[in-house]
């Protein structure tokens, strides 16, 4: 039977959290709900010790990280114990570039149908055997036995699931569901009264960027490349001849953005330009797949991630896509303590996920 990952449990808790392993650290959110809304209840970070641009995540056969499930159980322990966080019930993301997406048309047919007509239509778009993954799909168009549909199909690799689950039972967390990285940043960065607009939802993080387009909070096309903030910052440190870490420092304190008061900030912008422009190319091309698709343009972008905050950047983006840039800000709807206002709008850009995976057991 074709496993629904979204369906995995039916219950609606007090507290809920998100954990997201990324590439250069691993962030946790605690939420509650609120009446209508939800409240910051705790949040928790901890970053991996990163000499080279080498990624966290790289899915192979045999596991979805290249650090040890049990390195990583220990940093998400040592967050749960300093932030003193009593909550099991949980939801982990997936690294999108460790999931298969694809779009599949089919015709009238009634709701039963459905399942096995997905199974034969995504045999030629995914690259393993239907065994060794795990289906999720949801309806994007049409209604069933009524009119033509478009079903969204998304398939995880068993053995990234297994990992997953043996990180939780490490943990002592209650997995109730996975989710692919871009469904709960959608979550967390589009606001009421924005669903129906055409937006770009660009996530920029260590080693790969995702630029996704939307209509109605659902995903249209999808494009997902291997130029982000680690190349970013290992250009900088081999043409300075310095360590990695710091030129990530100066990456993140000078960017795009020339200053007189710092040295060699003029060299920095110009080194990053290139790599810059190479990322533009490439969301232009998810861009014109999607207005080929739909003969509609991009109203909106918004920006997450850590490279997001880079200085300079969203203003390059605007000047380049002549369209609004923001960069996400997934704290704004909820409630917090008025003396975090500050910390968590710098904070912002690097939890979406973890956000939107909180709200996902919230609903």
């Amino acid at each position: 039977m074709l496993e629904k990952i979204s369906q995995i449990f039916k219950f609606k808790p007090k507290n809920f959290l998100g954990v997201d392993i990324g590439d250069s650290s691993v962030r946790i959110v605690e939420l509650s709900k609120k009446g209508q809304g939800y409240r910051l209840e705790n949040y928790g970070e901890m970053k991996w010790k990163k000499e080279t641009n080498e990624p966290l995540r790289s899915i192979t056969k045999r596991s979805a990280f290249k650090l040890s499930n049990r390195d990583i159980s220990e940093n998400i322990n040592k967050i749960l114990k300093a932030a003193e966080i009593k909550t099991r019930e949980a939801c982990f993301s997936i690294p999108d570039f460790g999931t298969f997406f694809t779009n599949v048309d089919l015709p009238i047919m009634e709701e039963d149908e459905i399942e096995q007509a997905v199974r034969y239509q995504v045999r030629p778009y995914i690259p393993l055997s239907l065994s060794d993954v795990t289906l999720d799909w949801s309806i994007i168009e049409g209604e069933p036995n009524k009119t033509k549909l478009r079903v969204l199909v998304v398939a995880i690799p068993n053995t990234v699931i297994a990992s997953y689950k043996e990180i939780a039972q490490a943990t002592e967390l209650d997995l109730k569901f996975l989710e692919p990285e871009i469904f709960p940043l959608v979550r967390s960065s589009i606001k009421n009264g924005e669903e129906k607009k055409t937006i770009a939802l660009i996530d920029m993080g260590a080693t790969s960027t995702t630029c996704s387009v939307l209509e109605n909070k659902i995903v249209k096309v999808s494009h997902s490349f291997n130029l982000a903030g680690n190349e970013l910052t290992d250009l900088i440190a081999k043409s300075l001849n310095i360590d990695y870490n710091k030129a990530e420092d100066l990456k993140i304190k000078e960017g795009l953005l020339p200053s007189s008061e710092v040295e060699n900030s003029k060299n920095i912008r110009n080194l990053l330009s290139p790599l810059v422009d190479a990322m533009i190319d490439e969301i232009k091309k998810a861009f014109r797949s999607f207005y080929l698709q739909e003969g509609r343009e991009v109203e909106k972008i918004i920006l997450s991630g850590g490279l997001s905050v880079m200085p300079g950047l969203k203003e390059v983006f605007a000047v380049e896509f002549k369209k609004p840039v923001l960069v996400i800000d997934p704290f704004a709807e909820i409630e917090t303590h008025s003396a975090l206002a500050s910390i968590l709008k710098e904070k912002g850009p690097y939890y979406g996920v973890a956000i939107g995976l909180a709200l996902k057991g919230l609903e």
